[in-house]
């Protein structure tokens, strides 16, 4: 298998850096709270909603959200059921 040690004498790329990744998980930060804070617009909220549920003004940022978690911590508990050891084909040789 491949080495995922990184040599201490090679620099970092961009995206590697403390700095870029403060400045990414801020962009990312403000843009879920403008995204949420949109809900609140009239303008964009639903007239008639189907369920009552979707009348609350960011219903679809926390449907959205947990529905992601979802994804995730059952992705997690999947692998475990149908993935391979890391040296699978290596075995047949």
């Amino acid at each position: 298998m491949t080495d995922h040690h990184h040599n201490p004498d090679e620099k970092p790329g961009w995206a590697d850096t403390k700095t870029f990744r403060n400045f990414f998980v801020g962009v990312l930060v403000v843009a879920c709270i403008a995204a949420a804070l949109a809900g609140f617009v009239p303008a964009f909220q639903k007239d008639h909603p189907h369920f009552e549920a979707e009348g609350f003004p960011i219903f679809f940022a926390i449907y959205g959200f947990a529905a992601f978690m979802f994804i995730v911590l059952v992705g997690q508990h999947l692998r475990k059921l149908v993935g391979r050891k890391e040296d699978y084909y290596e075995e047949r040789e």
